[in-house]
C-alpha cells in the first residue's frame, strides 16, 4: 500500500437543526499502480435532490479515475463521467439535473506530481517537503456566498485544473464547510495548525475503519462545529511508499 487514506462526510449542525440530509460525498481509491485518487463533491443546499447529485458525481469520478492513463486527460474523462451520472440520476428521479446540483474535487497523485481539477468551492491541499500548498482554491459565482456546480451552463469550460510538481507526502481534500478552519484569508493559503495533526493521525492509523470512526467523530466534535454548521466532509491521504506509474 503506498497511501494511507481515510475520509468521512458528517451532516452539519444546520442540516440538523432542519431536519435536512447531509448533502457531501466523497470516495478515494488506491490505483493498481500506486497512485491515489480523491473526489469530494457539495451537493447545494437549495436542490432538493442533491445529496444524490453528490454521491453520483464523487462515485462515478473515481471509478473513472481507476481506468488509470495521463492524469489530465483521465481527469477530464472523470468529470464528464462525474457529470453523466448526475444526469442519469436526474432522469431516473424524473427531475432536472440542477436540483441534484453539486460541486466537485478531484485529485489524482502519484510519486511525483499531485493533479486536480474542481468545479466549485472546497479545496485541495499538498504537503510537500517545502511545506504546505493549496493547489486548488474555493471558486465563487456570480454572487456573494454563490459558487460553481457541475451542473452549471459551461461549468466544465470553467474547470480549475492545476499541478503541483513534487513529491506529495500528505494530501487533503475538503469541502467549504471546513473552508474557514483550513485555509487563510485572503490568499486561501493553509492553515498549517489545522492540518498538521491530521496528517500525522493519517500516517499512524492502522486501522482504517476506526481511524474514520475518529475522524468524523472530530469534524461532529465542538472544536469543529463551534465554527462551522454546514455539511462537513474530509479526505486526508498520507503517502508510506513509492507508486509504479
Amino acid at each position: 500500500m503506498t497511501w494511507r487514506v481515510l475520509g468521512a462526510s458528517v451532516r452539519g449542525t444546520r442540516h440538523v437543526r432542519e431536519g435536512t440530509p447531509c448533502q457531501d460525498a466523497h470516495a478515494w481509491r488506491v490505483l493498481p499502480c500506486g497512485s491515489v485518487a480523491l473526489a469530494v463533491a457539495d451537493g447545494a443546499g437549495s436542490a432538493p435532490h442533491a445529496a444524490a447529485g453528490a454521491a453520483a458525481a464523487a462515485r462515478a469520478a473515481i471509478d473513472a479515475l481507476a481506468d488509470g492513463g495521463d492524469a489530465g486527460p483521465a481527469l477530464d474523462r472523470a468529470l464528464i463521467a462525474a457529470l453523466a451520472a448526475v444526469e442519469q440520476e436526474a432522469s431516473r428521479r424524473n427531475a432536472a439535473p440542477r436540483e441534484l446540483a453539486t460541486t466537485l474535487i478531484l485529485a489524482l497523485a502519484g510519486d511525483d506530481d499531485v493533479s486536480a481539477a474542481q468545479v466549485g468551492d472546497g479545496a485541495l491541499v499538498v504537503e510537500g517537503a517545502d511545506g504546505m500548498h493549496s493547489i486548488t482554491v474555493p471558486m465563487g459565482g456570480e454572487f456573494v456566498n454563490e459558487t460553481v456546480f457541475l451542473t452549471s451552463p459551461g461549468a466544465l469550460d470553467a474547470v480549475q485544473r492545476s499541478t503541483w510538481s513534487g513529491t506529495p507526502l500528505h494530501l487533503a481534500a475538503f469541502s467549504d464547510g471546513l473552508q474557514g478552519l483550513a485555509l487563510r484569508r485572503p490568499d486561501h493559503a493553509p492553515h498549517a495548525p489545522f492540518f498538521a495533526p491530521l496528517f500525522r493521525f493519517a500516517g499512524e492509523t492502522d486501522d482504517a475503519r476506526a481511524g474514520e470512526a475518529e475522524l468524523a467523530a472530530f469534524l461532529a466534535g465542538p472544536r469543529v462545529t463551534a465554527r462551522a454548521d454546514d455539511d462537513l466532509t474530509l479526505v486526508i491521504a498520507a503517502r508510506t511508499g513509492s507508486a509504479k506509474c
